[in-house]
């Protein structure tokens, strides 16, 4: 494969993931507005230990997972300042 057929499929995936990041984001808007009508804090760190736990198992790959915990932790950090956003927004 040359250069140009890998950057088309790098292409396609970004185009997949956005469209998972866009899904991703709207359910973290809902998980906000149910934190806020319930009264329940945005940051669960035992959720989140839990979650990387899990990931780590479910990766099973010692090289790639700091790239995917990397990864994972700033998706995470996204959706908390978007629920934290989506919450400010709705007075």
């Amino acid at each position: 494969m040359n250069l140009e057929e890998l950057r088309k499929q790098i292409d396609e995936i970004d185009s997949e993931m956005m469209i998972l990041f866009k899904k991703r984001m709207s359910v973290s808007k809902a998980i906000g507005d149910y934190k806020k009508a319930n009264n329940v804090p945005i940051l669960d760190a035992s959720r989140e230990f839990e979650m990387m736990f899990k990931k780590k198992k479910e990766l099973n790959d010692e090289v790639l997972w700091p790239y995917y915990e990397s990864f994972i932790k700033d998706l995470m950090s996204l959706s908390k300042v978007y629920q934290k956003w989506a919450e400010d927004m709705v007075l």
